[in-house]
């Protein structure tokens, strides 16, 4: 079934690291987002959140021993659990294969499961659930099936918008996301909106919160070839918060929220 723009939109957000999958709720959060944002302009929408947590913490019960090594001091004592959780994360979706390939096929299956009610879907995706909605997105565009340049109504997603994504730091490079899959010959334009805090060290990578000056992330996938189709932006975004409060200001930012406004309702 093709996409029926006359159909509520659907925003499906792919969160990032967790330290429980118990306090998932960024669904709501963005819910509440664009009802901020909105004002009288007329959307019927609905927030959906697609949840991997837990299959992390399935699979970060046997590197607990080798984590647990790396913070045997009085600092890493002290960030206890929570280190753990994310470094976790990260290793995850760097080398364990098996837990990283079903987390991209649950959020493949979670991306077609709307595109068969013929919803128009928007990915919101924060930290490293920006990897996975890159990694799944470029695999769909690579689909025969799938995002027809001269029809967006072939589409299962419309539009990216990526916050706090880690995309750009050396060791998501290696792993091989250097390009981005050409859709080919055609006039639509597939929009890739990364929006990021100068003051994020999950962005730059470094510990200690380095601000960040003219450095471009998603603009880099771009190769200046008309065929790949896609319009990308990085968007500066102060949240007027600094080191980790920073990462997570994303979610209550009226830039973003206005942003994402105007992704779905254009």
């Amino acid at each position: 079934m093709p996409v029926d723009p006359s159909l509520p939109r659907k925003v499906l957000v792919v969160h990032g690291v967790q330290t429980s999958p118990d306090n998932l709720n960024q669904d709501i959060l963005v819910d509440a987002l664009i009802r901020s944002r909105i004002g009288i302009t007329p959307l019927s929408y609905a927030c959906e959140l697609y949840r991997y947590e837990n299959l992390n913490a399935d699979a970060l019960d046997k590197y607990k021993t080798l984590l647990n090594l790396l913070v045997a001091n009085p600092v890493g004592q002290a960030v206890g659990d929570a280190v753990l959780e994310m470094v976790g994360d990260v290793v995850i979706s760097l080398e364990n294969r098996s837990t990283a390939e079903q987390i991209r096929q649950g959020l493949r299956g979670a991306i077609l499961d709307i595109f068969k009610v013929g919803n128009p879907c928007y990915i919101v995706a924060h930290s490293l659930g920006s990897i996975y909605a890159f990694d799944v997105l470029n695999a769909l565009i690579n689909d025969e099936e799938h995002f027809d340049r001269s029809s967006r109504k072939t589409w299962p997603v419309q539009g990216l918008l990526t916050i706090g994504s880690p995309i750009g730091l050396d060791m998501f490079k290696d792993t091989g996301r250097g390009a981005i899959k050409a859709f080919g010959a055609g006039d639509k334009w597939f929009r890739w909106l990364n929006m990021w805090d100068p003051n994020d060290p999950v962005v730059s990578g470094n510990i200690f919160g380095q601000h960040l000056s003219g450095y471009k992330i998603a603009e880099n996938f771009l190769s200046g070839d008309q065929n790949q189709g896609w319009m990308i932006r990085d968007i500066v975004t102060d949240t007027g918060k600094s080191w980790l409060m920073a990462h997570t200001a994303y979610w209550h930012s009226p830039v973003v929220g206005d942003k994402l406004v105007d992704m779905i309702t254009s």
